[in-house]
């Protein structure tokens, strides 16, 4: 659930004496190793469920406290934003029912969390990204009011010394900028956890990284990101670039981001992989200087290693180490951290299932795959999987195979075979990985379901207003449990009455238009002009080659006859009226009306980011 004992650093010397603990803390994970102090069993697993909560008009509702406070359940935990929280499945034996039980056990837990949003008039929602999410949603007002939260986000920024950038291109286009960590908040996971014996730690570990891709493919679910069309999985690509310490001037050394696949296969201890860190990534946290694990192992206490965990817990592997200790019993575990949450809780528990029989399936021949095995193929089959989803092509050990000939033919019949190897019952394994074969046979991810809608919604609404009808439509799903391959496709007739029976009035920011066309106030008139009439607009943005809004320009504006020199800045109106995206239509109607004009710039953090214009509001 996270460490939130923590600070930031005070000082030099209390980095060093940081720094130093961690080393202690290494030195005593060596030492467990060597003695073979930490449990050999790998036969237990464990889920964390992520949790958007929306409002009744399908925006995000920050109330995660709200209703954390009022739950006072120990396995539920706050996150990083207001409107998102967890659930933490208890850890189950990998046997018999087991995922059956956890399933049971999260729709039990979301349906308590459940009772208590509908009294904010609020429901939960799983999905990987909210589609409804705003820039406005990132702002600090958003965060929950964690000192953890805080202290990241501003050493995160220190260190990387600019804002946050981000970039994606899929269909569409992203690229924003943000001075604190809350890219980050957009994204929803369901992550798994599996023991493994710790002599087994490089094989497994190597493992896992090789089916990453396959998996991702199967189980796509955050194609959108602010209304833009992307990758099948946006999260990958979001949640390494929000945390990105790197700046551009170093770019041309090979730096690892703080989120990362990977560089190369295990093949040293599994402390290796901490050491790594340490040698990669600064401090970033500090907290109270824990006892000296040496001595607690000398006076027979497994410790909990608490310095090098919480530096662990500033850097993200797809696949990363976990290490706890129960009952005076240590164990290691592989966190699976990729899986997006959703699209129904079926869904995830056949993800589960399916990594899991991956995992104990993999062949006897395989072992040492990783030493005739270029660990890029597993890197770029990962990324290919981010990007495409079930489009994907795959490298797999020497031949290419589309990702559902991969997963059909050769992967599940491994997840079968390890599910099995575990005595897992035959009720589970038939119904979780036939869940996976029918959302493969089918190639309908909750990101294709998505993405096809959305396409079919778009003409008719705007992009804002096509993803909260796919909200409404997945959370009936999402109810039902139903698993993604058997939603059907929206009847858009159904929705007419999309706009009325609102809790809050619409904003502008649901229906402005985003593709606005803008002309640079140096541009000479009579191509200004020009433009105008080739698109039939009687008005246009300004903007300084700075990126400002400095006027509009409209077609009373040009003179009978222009001079040849004459510039656009010389004639256009700088005493421009604009809103913001949250301005209500009524609010933005009675702006038209008093200033009498027909349209209005919207502007967001000082930047344009739309445009709405009486023939918009007149039409809704």
């Amino acid at each position: 659930m996270g460490d939130f004992n923590v600070r930031a650093i005070l000082s030099e010397s209390d980095r060093a004496q940081f720094y130093t603990a961690i080393l202690r803390d290494l030195k005593a994970l060596d030492l467990m190793l060597n003695e073979g102090l930490i449990d050999t069993a790998s036969n237990t697993i464990g889920a964390e469920q992520e949790i958007c909560i929306v409002n009744s008009d399908c925006d995000p509702s920050p109330i995660a406290t709200d209703i954390l406070e009022r739950l006072d359940h120990p396995l539920f935990t706050n996150e990083l934003a207001l409107y998102n929280m967890e659930f933490n499945a208890r850890p189950q034996k990998l046997k018999g029912s087991c995922f059956n039980k956890i399933e049971h056990e999260i729709l039990s837990g979301l349906k308590r969390a459940e009772v208590l949003a509908e009294q904010y008039n609020s429901q939960l929602f799983l999905t990987g990204i909210l589609p409804s999410l705003c820039f406005r949603h990132l702002r600090f007002e958003y965060m929950t009011p964690e000192e953890r939260y805080k202290v990241l986000s501003r050493e995160f920024l220190k260190l990387r010394g600019s804002h946050f950038e981000i970039f994606l291109q899929g269909v569409d286009d992203f690229s924003a900028s943000l001075d604190s960590i809350l890219f980050e908040a957009c994204n929803t996971s369901f992550q798994l956890h599996l023991q493994i014996d710790p002599n087994e730690f490089a094989e497994m570990y190597n493992w896992a990284q090789m089916i990453s891709g396959p998996v991702l493919s199967a189980c796509t679910n955050a194609p959108f990101l602010f209304g833009k069309e992307l990758w099948a999985e946006n999260r990958i690509a979001l949640f390494k670039q929000s945390l990105d310490t790197r700046n551009d001037k170093n770019h041309s050394r090979t730096i690892l981001p703080r989120v990362y696949f990977g560089k190369q296969w295990l093949t040293q201890p599994l402390s290796s992989l901490w050491k790594e860190q340490v040698v990669r990534f600064p401090l970033l946290l500090s907290s109270d200087i824990p006892e000296d694990p040496i001595r607690q192992l000398q006076r027979g206490q497994i410790p909990n290693l608490r310095a090098i965990r919480l530096h662990n817990g500033t850097t993200y592997t797809w696949n990363r180490l976990c290490y706890g200790v129960h009952n005076n019993v240590a164990h290691v575990r592989i966190e699976c951290r990729y899986l997006p949450a959703g699209p129904s809780v079926h869904d995830e528990i056949a993800n589960f299932a399916f990594w899991i029989g991956l995992m104990k399936g993999m062949p006897q021949h395989s072992k040492g795959f990783w030493r005739n095995t270029t660990f890029k193929i597993a890197k770029n089959n990962f990324i290919k999987a981010a990007r495409g989803g079930l489009h994907s092509v795959f490298h797999w050990f020497g031949k290419d195979y589309s990702a559902q000939n991969l997963i059909l033919d050769h992967l599940l019949p491994l997840a079968t075979q390890g599910l099995q190897r575990m005595n897992v019952s035959t009720s589970d394994i038939d119904l979780y990985l036939s869940t996976i074969e029918a959302r493969v046979l089918s190639g309908q991810t909750g990101s294709m379901w998505h993405i096809q809608n959305h396409r079919a919604l778009s003409q008719k609404y705007t992009p804002a207003i096509s993803n909260k009808i796919i909200i409404q439509e997945s959370l009936q799903y999402q109810k039902n449990n139903t698993p993604i391959h058997q939603w059907n496709q929206i009847q858009i007739a159904s929705h007419n009455n999309v706009l009325k029976n609102r809790s809050h009035p619409l904003r502008i920011e649901e229906i402005m238009i985003t593709d606005v066309i803008s002309i640079k106030d140096n541009l000479s008139v009579a191509v200004a002009q020009k433009i105008m009439q080739w698109k039939s607009f009687n008005h246009l943005p300004v903007q300084n080659l700075q990126g400002q809004l400095v006027g509009m320009i409209s077609t009373a504006s040009f003179p009978a006859q222009p001079d040849g020199l004459l510039l656009v800045r010389d004639i256009m109106t700088t005493d421009v009226v604009c809103a913001a995206p949250h301005t209500t239509l009524k609010e933005a109607q009675d702006i038209l009306d008093k200033h009498r004009i027909n349209s209005i710039p919207v502007i967001e953090d000082g930047k344009l980011v739309g445009i709405v214009s009486s023939k918009d509001l007149t039409e809704i």
